[in-house]
């Protein structure tokens, strides 16, 4: 699934309900979801809030091989790798959490910068409720690859 999105703090929830609906038509737990639906809220936030120039930003999710794969990409100004902070946020802080609230959420956490934009991406592995469709189409698309 590939979005393309305003810049718009309005574009959060909906691209939350978006991703959330496609994950429970495939069955994923609720607490997965959950977990998804926070990291993904944190990453658009954080284009909305800190990106450089440029009408829109980009959401790429794909589910394969027990994992969600998701990527947020926006037109910010970079010089190479970007990392999480290494500091704690002091109590009293407005901002700087988000990166530490997804990376506590999610399996794996990369920051990637460029001249051309920054990419934040994100994984979990899927849980899926007894007999749910996704776990049946990914048997299915393991066993055809052979």
């Amino acid at each position: 699934m590939v979005l393309y999105l305003p810049r718009d703090a309005a574009s959060v929830p909906v691209t939350r309900q978006v991703l959330d609906s496609c994950l429970d038509t495939l069955g994923v737990v609720p607490d997965t979801r959950a977990d998804i639906a926070l990291a993904l809220s944190e990453a658009c936030a954080n284009v909305i809030l800190h990106a450089g120039p440029g009408d829109e930003y980009e959401v790429q999710a794909r589910a394969s091989d027990g994992r969600c794969v998701i990527e947020v990409v926006n037109a910010a100004s970079g010089d190479g790798a970007v990392t999480l902070p290494d500091r704690a946020v002091p109590p009293t802080a407005e901002h700087g959490r988000g990166l530490k609230i997804m990376d506590a959420v999610v399996d794996n956490l990369r920051l990637t910068g460029s001249p051309d934009g920054t990419i934040v991406h994100f994984e979990n592995v899927l849980q899926y409720v007894p007999g749910a469709p996704g776990e049946l189409l990914l048997k299915g698309s393991r066993e055809g690859r052979g």
